[in-house]
């Protein structure tokens, strides 16, 4: 009889399981939202490059060569033999080839106050020579001269030979250089100031090279 019983209880709660599980009632209302979380810890920020090393100097340049003497004023006139045109003339009574030609350089400074130096070219030579020009046999019995001479805004060439007239066609170019120094005092002896200033300085004025040297001009 017990056993019976125990078999119908077993019987029965099966029964209620099924149908707990069959018979599920409708969904509830949704819950409320739960908290917020909390915070994460902020990252750490990256670190900064370090700043580039700043470039060097650049080397400073090397300082120019000084200038000429800055208190003359030097002017250069060429003039070539091929633009000569020599006509008979005289120098100081003697018979000679003479050519001379308008020079606005040759201005009332120059002739009041400075001085002329003239030069001569020998092409197959290939050197300046200074004017006046002289060329004498070795017995010196006949010589061949070329000189120079110049007034307000002219500059003449006389070349004569023992002969008579000379055409120096040897002597290809001619090359004047108009002084005026503004450290020599203004007066009549104004050229023998700028020759006196040149010798003190150690300068040959009969040396084409040396003269150019002084001024800082090119050859």
């Amino acid at each position: 009889m017990k056993t019976i019983k125990s078999k119908l209880l077993y019987v029965f709660v099966l029964f209620l399981v099924a149908g707990l599980v069959g018979c599920e009632g409708p969904e509830g209302p949704q819950g409320p939202a739960g908290a917020d979380g909390i915070d994460g810890i902020d990252g750490t920020n990256g670190i900064n490059g370090t700043n580039g090393t700043d470039g060097t100097n650049g080397t400073d340049g090397t300082d120019g060569t000084d200038g000429a003497d800055g208190n003359a004023n030097v002017v250069i006139v060429n003039l070539l033999y091929a633009d000569i045109t020599w006509v008979a003339g005289t120098y100081l009574g003697r018979t000679s080839n003479v050519f001379e030609w308008t020079e606005p350089a040759v201005n009332a400074d120059i002739v009041e106050h400075g001085v002329v130096l003239g030069y001569c070219y020998i092409d197959y030579q290939g050197l300046w020579f200074p004017l006046p020009f002289s060329f004498e046999s070795t017995s010196g019995t006949s010589g061949e001269y070329v000189v120079f001479g110049y007034a307000l805004n002219t500059l003449t060439l006389f070349a004569y030979q023992t002969s008579g007239v000379l055409d120096p066609n040897a002597l290809t170019e001619y090359r004047f250089l108009l002084i005026t120094d503004n450290t020599v005092m203004k007066s009549t002896s104004g050229e023998q100031g700028i020759l006196d200033k040149l010798a003190r300085a150690g300068v040959d004025v009969n040396n084409y090279y040396e003269v150019m040297d002084y001024f800082g001009l090119e050859y």
